[in-house]
């Protein structure tokens, strides 16, 4: 499935900062502020294999993006969905990710190695506002 969002929510695809949810081994959901990049219908986020995100992802893969229009916060985009990792050996997706940032992997100061890409592929999309 791709992203289908209404067109008076899309530009919340292009703000700079995403809350992505994932289940905890706990099995309290787990939600962190992370940079992003829509791409082909889904929503990607470089990571590195040893974050929390992509153990959890790896043992419960569902996960739930949240955009917030930094001009109107009660103006809102939620899209959930599965997730699935990727390892990013040779870092392609990290440097596409980074110069929608206006930076590059060797500007960003975080290790390289081990990176992976977690894929959240949408199944509901939700507004409001």
């Amino acid at each position: 499935m791709s992203i289908e969002i209404p067109a008076d929510f899309a530009a919340l695809l292009d703000v700079p900062v995403a809350t992505l949810t994932t289940i905890g081994p706990s099995g309290y959901p787990q939600s962190s502020a992370v940079w992003f990049l829509p791409e082909d219908g889904v929503v990607k986020v470089s990571l590195v294999d040893t974050n929390q995100k992509v153990r959890n992802a790896l043992a419960n893969p569902k996960g739930t993006y949240l955009f917030i229009d930094p001009a109107n916060p009660y103006k809102t985009l939620e899209v959930r969905g599965d997730l699935s990792v990727e390892p990013d050996t040779d870092v392609a997706f990290l440097r596409r990710q980074l110069a929608k940032y206006g930076t590059t992997p060797e500007e960003f100061g975080r290790g390289l190695d081990g990176r992976v890409v977690l894929t959240l592929t949408p199944t509901r999309v939700r507004t409001w506002g």
